[in-house]
């Protein structure tokens, strides 16, 4: 989403409506809703990168998703940890389940390590999935209450039948560089992958001046908060309908657990980048992210569907919402303290 923003304030086009594309490098094809031209491609297609690989002809790798599950902590656990704790690393899947703090209080469990193409970890029932991440971060982290999960996440990393990160052009297509199969630790490694690919386009003939104007520095979206105050040292206040328009967007606060503004929502939604729905709002702002899951006043995921329809001129119906009412391992939105104890039970059972 960052780097995206910055090309797109630079002048590029970010094709992200491109349902069936195909792609003619160095040579026409037709038959494809839309159909992209170029001389040189950097092939980053993350899960998808062995397909964009074989529209010009090279199967030289395939991709093997390995599914990542993480649990989320309400912030009252966030004090249990200071710093990221690692088990004893697995020989065949990696560094294990870790209990993570987060830039906002909260303690973030996993991530667990399911490749799609063996059964016995892809067929776990979501039971299993959190009793494995909860056990396992119970004994770093044995103060920690299983029963203060308030959501869940599944990712997919894009490790490939090679056992390593594919960084090169390819051997059947001039031009065309794969950065592909960039599993864990891609994002840190990802300023000398991409000074790597520099060097593969220059080989392969790319030239090109620098841009002058170019400007790598981006405006954050979130801006930190001293308790109830924003940036500039204003007084930030929680929006309420009798006082709509009122408050100034930089202190009038549409989601109340993560202290989202209206400015930073409408900041969001006028970038670079396309925005049409609450969960991008959610991505880019973290306004529903909050404990009560947008189910407190001032209710911020429908505060946030009228802003988009407001600043993007689209009916209210037409904004994309969150797909409730499951996230990816919990079975609703809110939990029960029924539920809560059933957390906690998974732990006390697991040996």
């Amino acid at each position: 989403l960052l780097l995206s923003r910055t090309v797109g304030r630079s002048g590029a086009d970010i094709s992200a409506e491109a349902k069936h594309p195909t792609l003619a490098f160095k040579a026409g094809n037709k038959g494809s809703n839309v159909t992209f031209r170029a001389k040189y491609v950097v092939n980053c297609a993350g899960l998808f990168a062995d397909k964009v690989s074989r529209m010009v002809g090279d199967e030289s790798f395939t991709i093997k998703p390995r599914l990542g599950d993480y649990l989320l902590l309400h912030k009252n656990q966030g004090h249990l940890a200071r710093h990221t704790l690692f088990p004893c690393p697995d020989p065949k899947l990696g560094k294990g389940v870790l209990v993570q703090t987060t830039l906002w209080g909260n303690l973030i469990l996993g991530p667990t390590a399911r490749d799609v193409n063996d059964a016995s970890r892809l067929d776990m029932s979501d039971k299993e999935v959190m009793e494995y991440i909860l056990s396992n971060c119970k004994k770093l982290v044995p103060e920690l209450d299983a029963g203060e999960v308030i959501h869940s996440f599944c990712g997919a990393r894009a490790k490939s039948d090679r056992g390593d990160w594919i960084i090169e052009e390819s051997k059947v297509a001039k031009g065309f560089i794969h950065a592909a199969g960039i599993d864990s630790p891609g994002l840190a490694g990802s300023p000398a992958i991409a000074l790597e690919v520099i060097r593969l386009l220059k080989h392969a003939g790319f030239s090109a001046e620098s841009d002058p104007a170019f400007n790598p520095v981006r405006r954050p979206l979130i801006t930190p908060k001293n308790l109830w105050k924003n940036h500039k040292g204003e007084r930030i206040k929680v929006y309420k309908p009798e006082t709509a328009g009122q408050v100034p967007p930089s202190q009038c606060v549409m989601c109340k657990c993560e202290k989202v503004t209206e400015e930073e929502i409408v900041m969001a939604v006028t970038s670079s980048l396309p925005v049409d729905n609450t969960q991008a709002v959610r991505r880019r702002t973290r306004a529903g992210m909050g404990h009560c899951q947008a189910g407190e006043s001032p209710f911020c995921e429908d505060r946030v569907a009228e802003i988009i329809s407001r600043e993007k001129k689209i009916r209210l119906k037409d904004v994309g919402r969150r797909p409730w009412p499951a996230t990816s391992l919990l079975p609703q939105r809110w939990l029960t303290n029924e539920q809560r104890e059933w957390f906690r039970s998974l732990v006390k059972a697991s040996p």
